[in-house]
């Protein structure tokens, strides 16, 4: 019996990565981690914002954020249209 389980743990061909596989990427670039420090008020605002989760909460945030002037703070991405 110890021989057939120890054959089993050598098997190849399971797990790792496999095309198609996984959850599909929720942006169409690359995202960056980046470490940032916020007054708990702006977490909590910003995580409220984002439906529960901080990060989304900032990408809302920089995505309907505008200037004074009403111009949207930043530029669409290419393809776009």
């Amino acid at each position: 019996m110890m021989e057939s389980m120890q054959e089993g743990a050598h098997r190849g061909g399971r797990g790792g990565r496999r095309p198609g596989a996984g959850r599909p990427p929720a942006y169409r670039e690359p995202l960056l981690r980046k470490t940032v420090t916020l007054p708990v008020s702006y977490a909590e605002q910003l995580t409220t914002f984002g439906a529960g989760n901080l990060c989304d909460g900032i990408r809302l945030l920089a995505e309907t954020a505008s200037t004074r002037g009403g111009t949207p703070w930043l530029e669409p991405l290419r393809g776009d249209g």
